[in-house]
């Protein structure tokens, strides 16, 4: 399990970064389901225009983000689909990081019926908006602690030295979706781990 001290800290980048390759699982109804993070994307309360214009979209999310980091924040977009975010920094800062995709190791036969696939193949957790689904990740669950293993949590099982996660197995490109972000939309703050395909 990820501790506090984790999602607390002032960097938002940095996290954004050292969550790649760690463990994303949830737990609903008895099932568990998740994967390695592969993606994810930093926003931060200073100097980004993308988080000042989503507080200013969104006054109802100002609570959640605002809160001491270490827990979800989930939105719907288009009305129907989830982003799964987790909040980090102390109270009052606004930062946190999207979740953007998983490489799914658990619980493959339950996320492929909530996606309403026949079988998993590599596009089952591939973005955002499936990830949540495939999860059952829902608004319904902002505000959760990730560090809660009986809903939704992070966790580091370890990399042994042939497995460690180094800055050349990672690619930084910028946000997608966020051209209102003016300049800052060309922030290289989306991190991807570069791994094959597991399927």
């Amino acid at each position: 399990m990820m501790p506090p001290s984790f999602f607390t800290q002032s960097n938002v980048v940095s996290i954004a970064k050292n969550l790649l390759g760690k463990y994303l699982y949830s737990e609903m109804n008895g099932v568990r389901t998740g994967g390695i993070i592969t993606e994810t994307e930093a926003y931060s309360h200073s100097n980004d225009l993308a988080m000042q214009q989503h507080l200013l979209r969104r006054p109802s999310s100002v609570k959640t983000l605002k809160s001491n980091g270490g827990i979800a924040y989930i939105y719907n977009v288009y009305g129907c689909h989830s982003m799964f975010n987790i909040v980090t920094n102390s109270e009052s800062f606004a930062d946190s990081v999207l979740i953007r995709a998983i490489e799914p190791t658990e619980g493959l036969e339950a996320m492929a019926k909530r996606r309403n696939m026949t079988s998993a193949n590599k596009n089952l957790c591939s973005g955002p908006a499936k990830l949540t689904q495939a999860l059952a990740l829902t608004p319904s669950l902002n505000a959760t602690s990730v560090m809660n293993q009986n809903v939704v949590w992070v966790q580091d099982e370890g990399n042994d030295d042939g497995n460690k996660i180094l800055s050349d197995d990672i690619t930084c490109s910028p946000r997608i979706g966020i051209d209102y972000a003016e300049d800052d939309a060309t922030l290289p703050w989306r991190f991807t781990l570069k791994r094959k395909a597991p399927f």
